[in-house]
């Protein structure tokens, strides 16, 4: 291999998994963009980038895309093996997969949903969900926080959006958790048809929900996507069902990992716990901390559009870059003693929700989302302590599956 392409970082490492913030750090001070090689299917190799300042010029440099297929012919990648088709399918409709004119027009339909009026009249409603989630903590005894309040608490609040009856709220949480294996670098060709399988149920179930709030038309999320269909204006038919998905997939994800990373991270650092429950910080200020100390989205993908220079690093057409998000908020460039939790720093440009034309469109949700939450834990707890955890099994986002706190 030549010496441009030295493999300098293998994200599949145990170690990586566990606790990726060593190698940041290696990254930053030693190969700021450096060739990552890895097994896994779809990820044979890519550039990674992990210094604040090129990771948040990379995100807005239009000579970046998601769409591989718009540089390279279709017969240079493998066939899509059948049993993956539908997951592939679905996420071609994606706007997270889409590049300017296409982006824009999908996105046009998040817009107003998720703009701050939007968000703000959603409060009533995410507080009655709330406190029925906050009614099943147990009063003593272990409670997994994450299992038991986040995760379901995260569906809820974006099922709802989407005008999901609750009683089938649990069916899709588990549709959404297969699908989200299926697409991180830990999956297997079985993960990937597992995903699949449930790509196809999810769009099935969605089909029979848009015809259901065809024959009654409710103020939601749901409609609104309905709507941009039948004018003919926004959305194919495969385009609206895709979205549904879409909505209910980045709705819950990101919100569920924030809060099992920030009480993980909380428990660790009390005295900073201890301010949030004593009204001494602001939640806000506490949430926008706890994104950049240890940020769900941790790299996000592109491919070069053309040959290009970058960062001192030559890249050709069609080459994959990661940039690293989880990196870039740890870079003492930007953040003064950044592995430190400080929800009082001044710097807080942290780059959790991305930056350019594919910056987080439900941003102003989570947040609120979240200062909503850890107001109440930290009057429900006041101190954390932690049981036992279990880390997911993840490279591009980063989380729990387990967080098992002590009620008593």
């Amino acid at each position: 291999m030549p010496a441009a392409r030295q493999t300098v970082f293998r994200p599949l490492d145990p170690a990586f998994i566990e606790d990726p913030y060593p190698t940041y750090t290696r990254l930053r001070d030693d190969h700021p963009v450096g060739w990552a090689a890895t097994p896994a299917v779809g990820y044979a190799g890519f550039w990674f980038v992990s210094r604040y300042a090129d990771v948040a010029a990379g995100l807005k440099d239009n000579r970046f895309g998601r769409e591989i297929t718009r540089v390279m012919p279709a017969d240079a990648f493998p066939p899509i093996p059948e049993a993956h088709q539908p997951l592939y399918a679905m996420l071609s409709s994606w706007m997270l997969f889409k590049d300017p004119p296409e982006h824009a027009r999908l996105r046009r339909i998040a817009a107003p949903v998720f703009s701050l009026r939007a968000v703000l009249a959603m409060r009533p409603r995410i507080e009655l969900l709330l406190a029925a989630a906050l009614a099943r903590i147990p009063q003593r005894g272990p409670f997994d926080i994450v299992s038991e309040f986040s995760s379901p608490l995260s569906i809820d609040i974006v099922a709802d959006l989407m005008g999901v009856p609750e009683e089938d709220h649990g069916l899709v949480r588990g549709w959404v958790r297969e699908i989200t294996l299926s697409l991180d670098m830990v999956r297997t060709p079985e993960r990937i048809a597992a995903g699949s399988r449930r790509a196809g149920e999810l769009i099935g179930y969605f089909e029979r929900l848009v015809n259901e709030h065809r024959r009654v038309p409710r103020d939601n999320l749901m409609s609104l996507l309905i709507a941009a269909h039948d004018d003919g204006s926004f959305l194919d038919n495969h385009e609206l069902l895709a979205s549904c998905v879409l909505f209910l997939f980045a709705g819950h994800e990101a919100s569920s990992l924030l809060i099992g990373n920030g009480l993980c991270a909380m428990a660790q650092h009390p005295d900073q716990w201890a301010l949030l429950r004593d009204g001494a910080v602001s939640a806000r200020s506490v949430v926008t901390e706890l994104l950049r100390y240890d940020s769900p989205q941790q790299i996000v993908f592109r491919h070069a559009l053309e040959d290009m220079n970058f960062a001192g690093t030559a890249i050709r057409k069609g080459q994959t870059v990661g940039f690293g998000v989880g990196s870039a908020n740890r870079d003492p460039r930007v953040f003064v003693d950044p592995d430190k939790l400080d929800p009082g720093r001044e710097e807080t440009r942290h780059l959790a929700f991305g930056a350019g034309i594919h910056t987080c469109a439900g941003s102003s949700l989570a947040q609120m989302e979240a200062e909503m939450v850890f107001t109440a834990l930290a009057q429900r707890f006041p101190r954390l302590n932690v049981v036992s955890s279990q880390r997911q099994e993840s490279i591009l986002v980063r989380g729990l599956t387990a967080l098992v706190l002590d009620c008593g």
